[in-house]
């Protein structure tokens, strides 16, 4: 099987780099391009909005069985919107985003759905963020988001989880 590998550009050029090396490089250098995504949560006029959003700004990722010779074609085609570096994701940080993501890293990281006490502290987490209520480092309800912490890309990494209420309709 392949190694994942990291490319890393600027931040909401994501596609546009994706989209490079889907167009600029030899498809046997490559196995799979992705650009990971989350589900976002936001409130407006009461009403609850699902919407697809970027997952790592900056991030996008290689599945290939030539690293070095994919980042030397990406050299040549000179379009790529940063310095094209290709940097292994480690075994630890690749199960961590197939446990949001899916096998193939595909899906987009979903929305928990929460149940909380009377004083808001979480009684059960129905979704991915149950794996991970031991590093919310916040909790934000009314814009229905959780910041979980945890080792990712060789640095604590902040990860955005989508939540929703129980009494959410």
């Amino acid at each position: 099987m392949d190694q994942w590998y990291v490319l890393k550009t600027r931040p909401g050029r994501e596609e546009a780099a994706a989209a490079l090396v889907r167009r600029a490089v030899h498809p046997g250098l490559w196995e799979e391009c992705r650009v990971l995504r989350k589900i976002k949560v936001f409130r407006s006029g009461g009403a609850l909005h699902f919407l697809e959003d970027v997952m790592f700004p900056g991030y996008v990722l290689v599945r290939t069985p030539s690293p070095k010779a994919l980042e030397k074609e990406l050299k040549r085609a000179g379009d790529f919107p940063q310095f094209p570096s290709v940097t292994p994701v480690e075994p630890a940080d690749l199960t961590f985003l197939k446990g949001v993501c899916g096998e193939t890293l595909e899906r987009p990281m979903g929305v928990t759905r929460l149940i909380l006490d009377g004083d808001n502290r979480i009684i059960r987490a129905d979704g991915i963020l149950n794996r991970y209520l031991d590093r919310i480092v916040k909790l934000n309800l009314h814009r229905r988001f959780a910041l979980v912490e945890t080792a990712l890309f060789n640095r604590i990494q902040p990860v955005l989880f989508g939540v929703t209420l129980e009494q959410d309709p």
